[in-house]
C-alpha cells in the first residue's frame, strides 16, 4: 500500500487539507471584521486582536510543535492538532462576545501551529525521496491559495448567511482530515524518538522574542512608528533573542543545531523564504488600495485580480513539483525568484499607466516565479536535515515564512496607508514594489553564486 501512487495521494490530501484550513482561516476573518464590530457592538482596532491573537499564537508555538510531532509522532501531533482546531471552530462560531471569540481564535491558532508545524514533515517522512516533488508541489499549491481564497470564500458566506458560518465551514473538511489520519496510522508506524529532548527553556525564549516581534510590527502596522509598544516590544524581542541564540549555543540538545546555518543551501533557502512571505503578501495588500483608490473598482472585482497570483503559483507548482528530481532545487528557485523580480519591477517601473488587466497579468507571472520558488525551496531547506528532524525544521520554514508576512506588511503600511491622495498612494506603491525587488534580488544572490560556482568547478 505505501508503495502506490494512491497512498501518496492519500497522504498529501490529508496533510493538505490542515494546511489549507489553517491558512484559509488566517484571512477568511478579514473581511467579516466590520460585521463582527457591529454584532459585539466593539471598536474594530479592538475586533481586530482576533486576527492578531491568531497570527501570534500560530507563530510563536508552531515550532514547539514541530519539536514535539519529531519525538512522539507527526501524525499524533497532526490529528491532536485537527481535533483542536475542530474544537476552536466551532466554539468560535457559538461565541457570544468579543472575548469569547477572540479567545478562541487564539486556541484556533494553536491547532493551527500543530498542523502547518507537522503537514511538510508528514510528506517528507513518508512518501519516499524520489516521488516527494509532486507531492511538495500540490502542498504548495493549498498554501498558495488558502490565504486568497478566505476573503472571497468569507464575503460569499456573510451574502447568504450570518458570520458564524465563516468558522462553522471548516468543520465538515476537518472531519475528513480526521478520518485520514485514522486511516493513515493502520498503515503508517512512526517510531518514537527517545533521543529527542524538548528544550523548554529554548522553547520559552523562542516564543517570547517571536510574540515580542510580532506584537510590535502589529502596533507599527496598525497605530504609527511614534506608538511606545512598537519601540518597548522590538527591545524586547532583541534582549530575548539574543538570549535565545546565546542559550542554543550552550545547551547540550538545542531546539534546531545552530550550526546548520553554515550550510549555505539551509541559510540561503532560510532567508528566501523570510523574503518570499514577506513579497507575497505585498502583492496582495497594495492592489486593493491602487484599484479602489484609483481605478474605483468594486470588491468582486479586486477579488479577480488578487486570484491572479495563487492562479500562477498553482498552474506551475505541480509542474515543479516533477522537474525537483530532474533539474534540483538551486535553479528552479533561482528562476522563480528571476521571474518574481521581473513581475515586481515592472509594477514599480509602470505603476503610473498600469491598468487593471496589466496589474492581473504582472501578478499572474509573480504566481509563475512563486510556482517555481515554493515547491523547490520547500524540498531544499527539508533535504539539509535527517528524518528525525523534518518536524522541527518544517515548522521553522513556516514560522520564518510567517515572520516575513508580518514584517513586510508593517513595512508596506508606511508606504501606502499614510497617503492621502491618489497620485501620493501610487508613488507610495511604487517604491513597495522596488523595494519588495530588492530584497528578492538580495535572496536570489546566493543562489546565483552557487550556480555559477559549481559551474567553474565543472569546467
Amino acid at each position: 500500500m505505501q508503495s502506490s501512487k494512491y497512498f501518496d495521494h492519500l497522504v498529501v490530501f490529508t496533510a493538505g487539507i490542515g494546511m489549507f484550513l489553517s491558512t484559509l482561516d488566517s484571512g477568511i476573518i478579514n473581511v467579516a471584521l466590520p460585521t463582527l464590530s457591529k454584532s459585539f457592538n466593539v471598536d474594530t482596532s479592538f475586533i481586530t486582536w482576533s486576527v492578531t491573537l491568531y497570527t501570534l499564537l500560530l507563530t510563536g508555538t508552531i515550532i514547539i510543535f514541530g519539536r514535539l510531532s519529531d519525538k512522539y509522532s507527526r501524525l499524533n501531533i497532526y490529528f491532536f492538532g485537527l481535533t483542536i482546531f475542530l474544537i476552536a471552530s466551532i466554539f468560535c462560531g457559538f461565541s457570544n462576545n468579543i472575548m469569547q471569540l477572540i479567545a478562541s481564535r487564539g486556541l484556533q491558532g494553536i491547532g493551527a501551529a500543530m498542523l502547518q508545524g507537522t503537514a511538510t514533515a508528514i510528506i517528507t517522512t513518508t512518501i519516499p525521496e524520489n516521488r516527494q516533488g509532486p507531492a511538495l508541489g500540490t502542498l504548495s499549491i493549498l498554501l498558495g491559495i488558502g490565504p486568497v481564497l478566505g476573503p472571497s470564500i468569507g464575503g460569499l458566506l456573510l451574502s447568504i448567511s450570518n458570520w458564524r458560518w465563516i468558522f462553522w465551514i471548516n468543520i465538515p473538511f476537518i472531519f475528513i482530515g480526521l478520518i485520514g489520519c485514522l486511516f493513515l496510522k493502520k498503515y503508517i508506524k512512526e517510531p518514537k524518538n527517545t533521543s529527542t529532548h524538548l528544550d523548554i527553556c529554548g522553547n520559552l525564549l523562542l516564543f517570547l522574542s517571536i510574540f515580542c516581534l510580532l506584537i510590535s510590527l502589529t502596533s507599527y502596522a496598525y497605530h504609527s512608528i511614534f506608538n511606545v509598544s512598537v519601540y518597548g516590544n522590538f527591545f524586547i524581542f532583541m534582549m530575548t533573542f539574543c538570549m535565545f541564540i546565546i542559550w542554543e549555543f550552550k545547551t547540550k540538545h538545542p531546539i534546531i543545531d545552530l550550526r546548520v546555518f553554515k550550510n549555505i543551501s539551509f541559510s540561503s533557502s532560510i532567508f528566501a523564504i523570510l523574503v518570499f512571505g514577506g513579497t507575497t503578501s505585498l502583492g496582495f495588500i497594495i492592489p486593493p488600495y491602487i484599484l479602489e483608490k484609483t481605478y474605483h473598482l468594486s470588491s468582486w472585482q479586486i477579488g479577480l485580480v488578487n486570484l491572479a497570483s495563487p492562479l500562477g503559483l498553482v498552474l506551475i507548482s505541480k509542474i515543479t513539483g516533477k522537474l525537483i528530481s530532474r533539474i534540483g532545487n538551486i535553479v528552479l528557485m533561482a528562476i522563480g525568484l528571476i521571474i518574481m523580480i521581473a513581475s515586481y519591477i515592472n509594477l514599480g517601473l509602470l505603476q503610473y499607466v498600469l491598468s487593471p488587466i496589466t496589474i492581473s497579468l504582472l501578478l499572474l507571472l509573480y504566481g509563475v516565479g512563486g510556482g517555481f520558488f515554493l515547491p523547490s525551496n520547500t524540498s531544499a531547506i527539508m533535504g539539509t536535515v535527517s528524518q528525525d528532524m523534518q518536524g522541527t525544521i518544517g515548522a521553522t520554514q513556516r514560522m520564518v515564512q510567517n515572520i516575513g508576512i508580518a514584517v513586510y506588511t508593517a513595512i508596506t503600511s508606511l508606504f501606502i496607508t499614510h497617503s492621502s491622495n491618489s497620485d501620493k498612494l501610487v508613488e507610495g506603491a511604487s517604491h513597495a514594489w522596488f523595494f519588495a525587488s530588492l530584497t528578492l534580488f538580495l535572496a536570489l544572490l546566493p543562489f546565483l553564486y552557487k550556480l555559477l560556482k559549481s559551474k567553474s568547478e565543472f569546467k
